[in-house]
This record gives C-alpha cells, structure tokens and sequence, in this order.
C-alpha cells in the first residue's frame, strides 16, 4: 500500500475519521488469483442496506476485477469499524438496468463523479460505468 493510501486508512482509523467518514472508505480483500490481501481506500455512496462505488477509471485498474460474475468477500472500514459484506462488480456496458440506480445512487451523493464517464446521454454514461455494489452478508 502507498503511502497516500496509509495516510487516508490511519485517518480513517483514527478519531479524526470524521473528516472523510461518509464518503471515503477503506476496502479489504483477498485477490482472486495471487491470494494476497489487499487493501485500498475508495469513495462510496449508500445504496439500500449496502454500499456502492464507482470505479474511476476503470481501464486503468484492476481491483474491481475480483468480483465480476459471482459475489466475493469484502471487508469494509466504515465509521472506524470493519463491516463484512459481499461485492459483485456491475459493469454498466453489460448490465445497465442493474447499473442504473447504483449510479443515480453514487451521483447523488459525489455529483462531480460525473465527470469521469465522459460526455454524452445518461445512457451512454451508464454504460461507461463500473460499479462495486456491496451488501451485508
């Protein structure tokens, strides 16, 4: 892990977490193929009883790639507490009626994230989207 992303899970860790808990999480996971542990921050929105991120660019990373087809394991730093769930990777180009509202739901809550799926229709934005959705369980 760098040291940008040491710096955002101390923070998270810490009583400071305030300043970015709501927005900004820390994910956990075991890869799929090295069977590392791995561990990163990113941003999320609340969707339902779970949470959704959207991948930035998502050409440009992997992470989210453990948990295309069925969902896997992922601990969650949410209000300073590692929260279990299970994630599946929602690829908008694939699924775009399950992207949807995952999206809306992201937008809604980081409405400048809009701007990292590139102009055009809101379909064709769905379309260019990659979604973790995470779930209790």
């Amino acid at each position: 892990m760098g040291v940008a992303n040491r710096c955002v899970t101390g923070l998270l860790r810490s009583p400071m977490r305030r300043v970015l808990s709501g927005s900004t999480d820390v994910i956990r996971y075991t890869g799929r193929r090295s069977g590392r542990r791995v561990t990163t921050p990113t941003q999320y929105a609340r969707y339902g009883d779970g949470i959704v991120i959207l991948v930035g660019r998502p050409d440009t990373k992997k992470w989210w790639r453990n948990f295309r087809g069925s969902a896997r394991g992922i601990e969650l730093l949410l209000d300073g507490r590692w929260v279990s769930m299970t994630a599946r990777a929602i690829v908008g180009a694939d699924e775009p009626e399950a992207a949807r509202p995952l999206l809306d739901a992201y937008l809604t809550r980081v409405p400048r994230a809009i701007g990292s799926l590139g102009d055009g229709t809101a379909d064709q934005q769905v379309r260019r989207a990659v979604l973790v959705h995470c779930r209790p369980g």
